[in-house]
């Protein structure tokens, strides 16, 4: 999903169109995704809940944002 370093900000929202790392309520499997821009969708790989997203997921607890880091 990323290339090079990378820093993971914990208990941050960031932008949607940003990559996060997420934790499924349904089955607490935790992924790093990044929201569908056209279609505004997140998919859980492991259970496969899928909601689709306006601002905030309801259904995904967003653990952290993923941030490339210059070398």
């Amino acid at each position: 999903m990323t290339e090079g370093k990378e820093r993971i900000r914990f208990d941050c929202v960031g932008t949607i169109t940003q990559p996060h790392i997420y934790k499924c309520t349904t089955c607490d499997h935790e992924f790093r995704g990044k929201v569908q821009i056209e279609k505004h969708e997140l998919q859980c790989p492991e259970c496969e809940l899928e909601e689709r997203i306006i601002t905030q997921p309801k259904q995904f607890e967003v653990v952290g944002v993923i941030e490339n880091v210059a070398s």
